[in-house]
């Protein structure tokens, strides 16, 4: 499927012929949180857990509106992230900053403004908004969420297949902030700021077929203009139980430097109250690029290996082979997972690392409490060994 030039302005005026007698219908939320992460070390190897020289942490709101009416439907989402003073003297480093000439300032952005317009079985949906595709997503991990300029179109006219087609003009994805001297933990730009996504933008059109209740194959191809183009097969499989996936990716520079293929599996299923899992994958080690999220300077990765730091910078980097196996469970009103990874690089012994996380998940009172214990050791010479710690609180209203 191709996008060509979409006109919103077009789209909203055919709509507007059934809004008149449509019923509106529309919503109001919002969430507070606040993030913190603390380490054993620092980059010197001094201090520990707990110490403003090895934490970081930062504070955000979002208010959040959606509605329809009739055919015409609309998002929009607007982001404040702030210190709180936390720099005083609990944290050393942000995870999002407004800018180099005022890091602690309070930086605020448009997360979402979007319309949507459904037309039979397809709906097309325009503007900035949140997408999730194997090579370019939203990352939802970090204290603020990257967003896309971009138009979606979605058509289901044949039966058990779902074609999508979409064109990302801009993105606000960042990795790393380090404003003022400060180190930086930021997906997002500095004040969420957008520009052009790759050179030029990015074309993308995927086909996800469900030939079976118990069955889906997917395919994604990317054109990041200028730059690389990209493909993305899964196949996921239930028998049993057991829940099947293997997966095949390239990513093809179109300037210097080699293809890279990787290919993963997985299995996972439940033993009485226990969810266990398991995956494998494997990134040429001769191609050029990783296997990653491409709006976030490849930080975090689709491929079923990664965990919380051994992401798409470790798993999904040339040359690395890793596994992982994982198991959760509730424990009364708190789920508990524990998930353990294991990566090697022959091309680059930099990124070898093995990692264990225990997570936990619960509810105190209107409160949502998510807390991250990593142990990571690396096989490199010389390397910093560290515990992390994470907490993020938070609430929905």
């Amino acid at each position: 499927m191709k996008i060509t030039n979409l006109s919103l302005a077009a789209i909203a005026a055919v709509g507007m012929m059934s809004v008149a007698n449509a019923e509106v219908t529309s919503e109001l939320s919002g969430n507070a949180k606040i993030w913190y992460e603390t380490a054993d070390k620092d980059i010197s190897g001094s201090d520990g857990l707990f110490h403003q020289s090895t934490a970081s942490g930062q504070a955000a709101v979002s208010v959040e509106a959606k509605g329809n009416a009739g055919a015409l439907g609309y998002g929009l989402k607007y982001t404040a992230v702030d210190t709180l003073g936390l720099e005083n003297n609990l944290v050393s480093a942000l995870r999002a900053t407004k800018g180099a000439a005022d890091p602690f300032g309070t930086a605020h952005w448009a997360e979402k403004a979007f319309i949507t317009y459904k037309m039979g079985n397809t709906l097309a949906k325009i503007g900035r908004q949140h997408l999730d595709t194997p090579l370019a997503f939203t990352e939802k991990w970090n204290v603020s969420a990257n967003s896309f300029d971009a138009a979606v179109l979605v058509n289901s006219d044949i039966e058990n297949v779902t074609l999508i087609g979409a064109y990302v003009g801009r993105g606000n994805g960042g990795n790393g902030v380090g404003a003022a001297g400060l180190p930086g933990f930021s997906t997002v730009q500095a004040n969420g700021n957008f520009d052009t996504f790759g050179a030029d933008g990015a074309y993308v059109a995927a086909a996800l077929i469900k030939p079976a209740d118990n069955m889906g194959v997917n395919a994604w191809y990317y054109n990041v203009q200028k730059i690389a183009d990209a493909m993305w097969l899964d196949a996921n499989y239930a028998v049993a139980g057991v829940n099947l996936g293997a997966i095949y990716a390239q990513m093809m520079p179109k300037g210097e430097g080699e293809d890279t293929p990787a290919f993963a599996v997985k299995a996972g299923s439940k033993i009485g109250p226990v969810d266990v899992f398991a995956a494998y994958s494997s990134v040429d080690e001769d191609g050029a690029l990783p296997v990653a999220n491409v709006a976030t300077g490849f930080k975090k990765t689709k491929l079923p290996t990664a965990g919380v730091y051994n992401d798409g910078v470790i798993v999904a980097q040339p040359g690395s082979d890793a596994f992982k196996i994982k198991a959760g469970m509730p424990v009364g009103p708190v789920k508990v997972t524990a998930q353990y990874i294991s990566n090697s690089n022959d091309k680059n012994q930099g990124v070898e690392a093995d990692e264990i996380d225990l997570i936990i998940g619960t509810k105190i009172a209107d409160v949502n409490v998510k807390a991250l214990y990593i142990n990571r050791d690396f096989g490199a010479k010389d390397s910093v060994d560290h515990q992390n710690i994470r907490v993020i609180a938070g609430i929905d209203f």
